[in-house]
């Protein structure tokens, strides 16, 4: 007995230790596998970061798990990821592991994954990844895949996925997919049971939302003939958002076109149902809406869908008399009559045609209503709407409850519109027919976090050659605008993205911008320090305006604008100024330039900017710029004027790209006090003259050049009584100084002939270095040895240098009597 206990305990031990020790005997192999008949199989980029195989988890079948695997297109996708999935699993049968004909895998397994589908508009998929089959008929045929595909079980947990057709203008954003199926797919037949949940999905088509952020299950059963592609649905339930419903018929795939005949049972869809596909009211108290009324939605499709042709299928929906009711507010909407279907013929789908009418309904006795009917969508919609009607804004909160929000003001509607698309494009205004108003009074909108909004009254009018703006005057908190504008070519623009032309004319006394970038009305905080978030504000490239601007205050971070005049064009991401003048800093600028944003992520500003009257210390508070190049402002006493023209990237918080700047200018001033700055002060020490601390400038003009963010001066007198102080040098931006300059003492200071000292400036702002330049202060010396040599030269040679013009004069007059001499002495001597 306890021999048999032993051998089986030896038995289970060596089991054990296999089943720990094939997974890192078959580890090697298996990767190698993966990868090589991934390149064999794809024409794309695919790696993963671990292969790990476990003989336990789904005993006595070996479990595969790929970590963090990833798929990249080539070519026009290369930087596009098409899948990208945290675990991918399989389940394969462990004794296939032992042999040379293939591995049975027989459960797959696919979590956290994303995904991204893309058509561009010529059509190429990037999808498309599997390589071609260019086997020749002289070529052997390559060796079938080892992997033999006997699915079971297929689930798919957190699967994200975008569809971007930009060919078919369709969009889909499917949001947390789980999803089983199950069956034995290694059969010709089986039945499939399927159960899938899409916590969102969204979708559009020509920008037209169908359906918002929808919830939707399904739960099928399906006969799958899968010798022949042929799918037939038996027991199935189908729900989005609350429409619960089932779908009979079958689908078949005869590559490449689909077949269909597919039919919609909604027996227990209400208006209640119905509504459930506004996200707004899904998500506010559904479950105690009281809805009264009739509601009918009836869809089918049957034929062939390949390509652009499509089967025929027809969508309606009808609702009559109905009416909705939040309890536990005093009214609700009522009178709301519904007919809206969708259909085309079977065959192209520019077939298709969309038709609502009647959309009608009435809220606090205002009624509204609106039709549309659109045909041939695909190659040239044609299309007609109309909207009448009144909304009491104010009515709202009586019939919907808004959390966080007042909302109050009339909306009175007059539209019409109907034309096709190939008369905006081609700018054919005439045959398009729009026409009516869109008048807003008294509008005041309240929200949490947000500044007050109130529209006082603002009057849309719509023609087919422009759309006018007049009567606009708005508050957003304490700011306010009034506005006055006409638009062109904006039907293109809300339709096709297009560019947007027009003049708009603004006016405000008071706008502070920290509210629109803090999101927050209180200005307070923002004003009293220069620490505020600011982001690149991005010109739009379809918009073509001329803007006139007249505002009396404006507030930016933590500067102070005041009457703002000039004019602006708005063109390609870019807004060139054009005599834009502002009082700021305690003086004027008027500016001509640009701002750009064609290249988002290098915003560029390129202006000259003219001052008057500019306080030296205000510069210093409220430039970025001047705080890192020319930090000397701050103690600088009094105000300067000039010009300067910088050419500039900007970064994301709207500063200047020090290293890129070039630039140029001038400054001067009439009325400057260099007391309490601290070169200065040293520069006073070095010389001995402690007098030189209390300079105060009367004329001074500095011009300066700016390149790769070093600003480098000319010579510059500072003058002062009998004292002049030239300097000239450059700055950096990590504030360091290389600066020559020369103190001219007067003359009865001065120690016999030395009335210049010769300083070095180095070191930085916050610690400069001032030295005497010796080696000058040397050849000065050597100079005035030479000139008083030459003095006393010309005395002995009867010359009175007293009478002569200057030093080289002198020079030659000597020159000229030491040759007179010298002849005299030979003459002499020949004697």
């Amino acid at each position: 007995m306890r021999k048999s206990l032993k051998i089986t305990a030896i038995v289970i031990g060596v089991i054990l230790v296999l089943m720990i020790a094939l997974p890192f005997a078959f580890r090697g192999k298996i990767e190698s596998l993966v990868k090589t008949e991934g390149n064999k199989m794809l024409n794309a980029q695919f790696d993963f970061k671990s292969l790990n195989i476990s003989l336990f988890k789904n005993f006595p079948k070996a479990s595969i798990v790929l970590d963090e695997f990833w798929l990249k297109g080539i070519g026009v996708f290369e930087n596009d990821t098409l899948v990208r999935a945290g675990e991918v699993a399989a389940t394969i049968d462990l004794f296939s592991l032992f042999g040379d004909s293939g591995y049975d895998i027989s459960k797959i397994s696919l979590k956290d994954i994303r995904a991204k589908a893309i058509v561009l508009p010529d059509g190429k998929v990037n999808w498309d990844v599997m390589k071609t089959d260019s086997i020749s008929e002289e070529e052997p045929a390559e060796e079938s895949s080892p992997f033999k595909i006997q699915l079971k079980r297929l689930v798919i947990d957190n699967l994200n996925i975008i569809y971007d057709d930009r060919q078919a203008n369709m969009y889909a954003d499917i949001q947390d997919l789980r999803a089983t199926c199950a069956g034995d797919l290694g059969n010709d037949r089986t039945t499939l049971k399927l159960e899938s949940d899409i916590k969102s999905l969204t979708y559009k088509m020509n920008n037209i939302p169908f359906l918002s952020k929808a919830n939707i299950y399904a739960g099928m059963d399906i006969d799958a003939d899968l010798a022949n592609n042929k799918y037939t649905l038996k027991k199935n339930e189908f729900r989005l958002n609350a429409i619960k419903a089932g779908v009979d018929g079958w689908v078949a795939l005869k590559d490449p076109a689909m077949e269909m005949d597919l039919s919609l049972v909604t027996s227990e869809v209400g208006f209640k149902e119905i509504l459930s596909l506004i996200p707004a009211i899904y998500t506010k108290e559904f479950e105690n809406l009281k809805t009264d009324g009739t509601a009918t939605l009836t869809a089918q499709a049957k034929g062939i869908m390949q390509g652009d042709t499509l089967p025929q299928f027809e969508a309606v929906l009808d609702v009559k008399n109905a009416m909705f009711r939040y309890p536990s507010l005093p009214t609700g909407v009522d009178q709301i009559n519904i007919r809206a279907t969708i259909k085309n013929p079977g065959g192209h789908a520019d077939l298709t045609r969309i038709n609502i009418n009647p959309f009608n309904f009435r809220m606090a006795g205002n009624a509204f209503g609106l039709t549309a009917d659109i045909k041939t969508p695909v190659s040239d919609a044609n299309f007609k709407a109309q909207a009448n009607g009144v909304l009491d804004l104010g009515k709202i909160k009586e019939v919907y409850p808004l959390e966080d929000m007042t909302l109050n003001g009339v909306v009175d509607a007059n539209l019409s519109v109907a034309g096709r698309m190939s008369y905006i494009e081609k700018e054919q205004y005439d045959k398009f027919q729009t026409s009516g108003t869109l008048r807003v009074s008294d509008m005041k909108l309240r929200m949490k976090d947000m500044p007050d909004i109130t529209i006082h009254k603002s009057l849309f009018t719509f023609t087919s050659q422009y759309l006018q703006l007049s009567e606009t005057t708005v508050n957003i908190g304490k700011n306010d605008v009034t506005a006055d504008s006409r638009f062109e070519n904006y039907m293109a623009y809300a339709l096709q993205g297009k560019t947007l032309k027009g003049n708009l004319n603004i006016r405000s006394n008071h706008f502070n911008l920290n509210d629109f970038m803090n999101g927050t009305e209180d200005s307070a905080a923002t004003t009293a320090t220069d620490t505020t978030a600011m982001s690149v504000f991005e010109i739009p490239k379809n918009i073509d305006f001329t803007l006139t601007a007249n505002m009396k205050e404006v507030l930016m971070n933590n500067m102070s604008f005041n009457n703002i005049n000039g004019l602006l064009t708005i063109k390609d991401g870019k807004a060139d100024m054009r005599n834009l003048s502002m009082n700021t800093m305690g003086g004027s600028v008027t500016i001509n330039g640009y701002y750009s944003t064609a290249n988002v992520k290098k915003p560029e500003l390129n202006a000259g900017f003219n001052m008057t009257g500019i306080g030296f210390a205000q510069a210093y508070k409220d430039l970025d710029m001047v705080r890192q190049l020319a930090p000397v402002f701050e103690n600088l006493k009094g105000n300067f004027s000039g010009n300067i023209n910088v050419q500039t990237y900007l970064d994301e918080q709207m500063s200047p790209v020090l290293q890129t700047m070039q630039g140029n200018g001038s400054l001067s001033t009439k009325d400057l006090s260099l007391s309490g700055v601290g070169v200065i002060n040293i520069i006073a020490d070095a010389a001995n003259k402690p007098e030189l601390k209390d300079i105060t400038v009367k004329d001074m003009t500095i011009d300066f050049t700016i390149k790769d963010g070093r600003v480098a001066t000319k010579p510059f007198d500072i003058k002062w009584k009998d004292y002049n102080l030239n300097l000239s040098g450059t700055t950096g931006l990590d504030q360091t100084i290389a600066y020559t300059g020369k103190v001219q003492l007067p003359a009865s200071t001065g120690i016999g002939k030395y009335t210049t000292i010769d300083l070095k400036i180095n070191g930085s702002f916050n610690s400069p270095k001032v030295s005497v330049d010796m080696k000058s202060m040397a050849k000065q010396a050597l100079d005035v040895v030479k000139d008083q040599a030459l003095e006393k030269l010309g005395e002995k040679l009867g010359l009175d240098s007293t009478q002569t013009a200057n030093k080289e004069e002198l020079k030659k007059q000597v020159k000229e009597k030491a040759i007179e001499k010298a002849l005299d002495f030979l003459k002499k001597k020949l004697k």
